[in-house]
């Protein structure tokens, strides 16, 4: 596994962009959006997050695993390991907790207390279990050399967990995103016996050990298990934003200066989303509104410092069309090692 981590990674960073001879790329006029970014947004400040310890619903095997935090806690290191956001102590927003569950209760609401934190998240475990199962051994002659083959009795153990998160824009508790989870996870065991002979899947006398009853660390494991499966979701919710600042060319070649850079957790071979905003009428209403298009998509070069980064498009036809001032928005998706690496889990489990 992890020479397959190593060669995905290899390919990856072999397929990224990057940018040789820089110093012969020449700047080039670049019209204006009509809707230019403010100082604070050009400053890309990370929003101040909240997240609360998920609803266990009194499920007996959530509230042993004490599973409503530790989800939460897998959350809060999705952010952090990302860049994504300032977290705030959940203990200092408890006025607020109460009040997004009384929103819940009610289908409406707003928040009025002490603005703490820009977004919450919170959220329910709708089930939780953990079972046991017994298997019992076996005794066979391979027919290629004839020997004795003993499989030992063994017990396998699977713990499972599921929920919704839920992203609220504060102070208005509006749910901006609804994200369903479910995770498991698996161990197995031989049968320990107390006492006796044994002979392969043969026992004489003794006492059979019995399995476990719960298993609290499996049951997180399985929370964990949820959460790095929708790892990509809660990404993209918080996903960094900047903007477009600057365009070079040399020959046929072009690229584009952004206001995103490593200390924004940006790295090389990044996937990212340009959108513009238009003033359109409405011809019902005649009314002016606001359109936000999708311009481009891009990837960032190898070309990166800490408050920017030099990207390219990826069609060329689209190149035109990008204003300055126009955003750039990063997208996360999930990588194909941590597919295959699930896939080959689940295979070692069953």
């Amino acid at each position: 596994m992890k020479i397959l981590h190593l060669a995905i990674i290899l390919f990856a960073v072999s397929c990224a962009p990057t940018i040789k001879n820089f110093d012969k790329y020449q700047k080039q006029f670049l019209s204006k959006t009509e809707f230019m970014p403010s100082k604070e947004n050009l400053e890309g400040k990370s929003p101040k997050v909240v997240v609360f310890a998920l609803d266990e619903n009194d499920n007996p095997v959530a509230m042993q695993a004490q599973l409503g935090n530790v989800i939460a806690n897998n959350v809060e290191n999705v952010l952090a390991q990302n860049r994504l956001a300032e977290l705030v102590d959940r203990k200092a927003a408890t006025k607020l907790q109460k009040e997004i569950a009384l929103a819940e209760m009610n289908k409406t609401g707003s928040y009025k207390g002490p603005q703490v934190a820009e977004y919450a998240i919170s959220g329910t475990i709708s089930n939780a279990d953990f079972t046991n199962k017994y298997s019992s051994g076996s005794t066979y002659i391979d027919p290629r050399n004839l020997n004795v083959i003993s499989i030992p009795p063994k017990f396998t153990y699977s713990a499972s967990a599921a929920g919704n998160l839920k992203i609220y824009e504060l102070p208005s508790l509006t749910v901006i995103e609804a994200i369903e989870f479910s995770g498991k996870k698996v161990r197995t065991e031989n049968v320990q016996q107390k006492g006796g002979l044994s002979l392969g899947s043969l026992q004489i006398g003794g006492e059979q050990a019995k399995g476990a009853d719960r298993d609290d660390g499996l049951v997180r494991k399985a929370g964990a298990d949820a959460i790095d499966e929708i790892q990509t979701a809660i990404k993209n919710s918080f996903a960094k934003k900047g903007y477009i600042l600057e365009k070079r060319t040399y020959g046929s070649k072009v690229i584009f200066k952004i206001t995103l850079g490593s200390l924004d957790g940006i790295k090389h071979g990044d996937k990212f989303e340009v959108t513009g905003q238009y003033e359109t009428e409405n011809p019902i209403s005649n009314q002016s509104e606001i359109e936000r298009r999708v311009l481009a998509q891009g990837t960032v070069t190898d070309k990166i410092d800490p408050k920017n980064s030099w990207v390219v498009i990826d069609d060329s036809d689209k190149i035109n069309a990008i204003r300055l001032g126009d955003a750039v928005k990063l997208q996360y998706k999930k990588s194909s090692f941590s597919v295959v690496a699930k896939a080959a889990k689940s295979m070692i489990e069953q």
